[in-house]
């Protein structure tokens, strides 16, 4: 049974490239809250399925499977570093910046990672008591000093929050950090997700580049290399960024970090994240169960992995149908986005029905 947390935690999911998406409406969808942009036109090399070794049927397939999802707002397929299936529903535009969700999560984690090459953080070993004393000194109760960045991003911190019970909070807090530092500690080491605490890694990166939030470190640090021009990045009312979800992006920007995180790190022959941490933070650290069609799943550094038709995968994964989907031995991306403004059983079931038609289109094909 799908209780209300796990939905809470896990709620992610014509012609085969569709650039400017399905629908007539001119204006962004009501009640989603996402941001109309300006397509570049050279943002992707394409290709037809063939030339990187899949039948058109299985990608058409697919994208049949797909259009009867009512939630589903794309589907994108790299393979090789080529586009080679894109297709858009539900009057979603390939110019849409989509709600990620819980996928921010993994987004921090990069940017963690390139703030350890940088030297601007020492290892994972630091505590919160080094990485973030001014804000430790205005909670003075806290009892999260001792907590190591690598407990945090692993979600072994031992800090308690509730996402099912507490889920207001994450939304409405004046100074998320705060509430996350000012958390009791039980059972330390105890895999738990929570979207509080892996709110930290965020106001981490500002304070140990002095910038004013994680945004600005995102933008010259991830998004300029990769190409990325358009993002929203929301903030709570202290101006941090919203380490633990927030985060608006083009679907098509989406697999640009993905095919970037897949081909260790490098992006058009330019490395921008250490291919060892990459390594290190998509080595499991808690096992985290079956869900749908994604079987031996397991938890790296605010990083999912797991099994889809014999294919082991990482991906990050945001609340209502949001993946952005490695498959190394295919050297494969998949992209899903859906709506996000659905209750947390839906969003759970909906991102399992996108995993199922990955996994049957994964099926398909063979490890190169």
């Amino acid at each position: 049974m799908v209780t209300r947390r796990n939905a809470l935690i896990l709620g992610l999911a014509g012609p085969l490239l569709a650039a400017c998406g399905g629908g007539g409406s001119d204006g962004p969808r009501d009640g989603e809250d996402v941001i109309r942009t300006p397509i570049p036109s050279d943002d992707w090399p394409t290709g037809t399925p063939e030339s990187q070794s899949i039948s058109a049927a299985s990608v058409n397939a697919m994208m049949a499977s797909a259009d009867k999802l009512p939630a589903l707002r794309s589907m994108l397929v790299v393979r090789n570093g080529v586009l080679v299936a894109e297709r858009y529903f539900n009057d979603a535009h390939a110019s849409d910046l989509q709600h990620v969700r819980s996928a921010t999560k993994t987004v921090s984690s990069l940017l963690i990672g390139q703030a350890i090459e940088d030297g601007k953080i020492r290892s994972v070993s630091a505590t919160l008591r080094e990485l973030l004393p001014a804000e430790l000194a205005k909670v003075p109760n806290s009892v999260a000093g001792d907590i190591t960045l690598r407990q945090v991003l692993q979600m072994r911190s031992g800090l308690r929050f509730d996402d099912a019970a507490s889920w207001d909070i994450l939304f409405t807090s004046p100074n998320l950090a705060r509430v996350a530092l000012g958390l009791p500690v039980t059972g330390r080491n105890a895999w738990n997700y929570d979207s509080a605490t892996s709110h930290l890694p965020s106001l981490i990166l500002a304070t140990a580049y002095g910038e004013a939030n994680a945004l600005d470190v995102a933008t010259r640090k991830l998004f300029a290399p990769l190409g990325i021009k358009e993002v929203a990045w929301s903030h709570d009312a202290s101006g941090a960024t919203h380490g633990s979800f927030g985060l608006q992006i083009r679907s098509r920007d989406m697999a640009k970090i993905g095919w970037m995180a897949l081909d260790s790190g490098r992006w058009q022959g330019r490395s921008i994240i250490s291919p060892d941490w990459l390594a290190e933070s998509m080595t499991d650290h808690a096992s985290v169960g079956t869900h749908g069609a994604m079987v031996k799943m397991g938890y790296g550094y605010l990083w999912w992995s797991g099994n889809l038709s014999g294919h082991r995968f990482w991906t990050a994964w945001g609340h209502g149908g949001q993946f952005i989907l490695l498959v190394p031995g295919l050297k494969m991306v998949v992209i899903t986005t859906s709506d996000w403004k659905v209750s947390s059983t839906s969003g759970y079931n909906n991102a399992l029905a996108a995993a199922g038609i990955i996994a049957e289109f994964l099926a398909t094909l063979a490890p190169l």
